[in-house]
């Protein structure tokens, strides 16, 4: 699977990132899902899980020009997830969420889930 053309760019020394058009389904209730089936489908084509991982964090945002984002550190804005199991031994565990941070914060999720299941905002 190494011969994929995504690996064979990264191995010419192309930037790979990773970027999704699929925001969701009818009604847009897997907003953000598909990025997870985004890493999925790298990983299949040959990248390795920490390939992947960097051209989602990091890449992805040096390609956008987002130089707060992409790793964390000092100065950086700090968005982040915890998870439940490593990413590494096999790249569907990015589905396996415990926490999410947003610019060094705790996101309140029980909160979020809340306000969608009545229609009330949580701002």
């Amino acid at each position: 699977m190494r011969g994929s053309t995504s690996c064979q760019l990264a191995a010419a020394g192309v930037k790979i990132g990773v970027g999704t058009d699929g925001g969701g389904q009818t009604g847009d209730q897997f907003v953000g899902w598909t990025m997870h089936a985004e890493l999925e489908n790298m990983v299949a084509a040959g990248m390795t899980p920490a390939e992947v991982l960097v051209a989602a964090t990091r890449n992805s945002a040096k390609i956008l020009g987002l130089d707060d984002l992409g790793l964390v550190a000092p100065g950086k804005s700090a968005d982040f997830l915890v998870l439940d199991a490593n990413p590494l031994d096999d790249i569907t565990n990015t589905r396996r969420i415990s926490q999410v941070f947003l610019r060094g914060h705790a996101v309140d999720r029980g909160r979020l889930r809340a306000g969608w299941a009545t229609g009330v905002s949580s701002n």
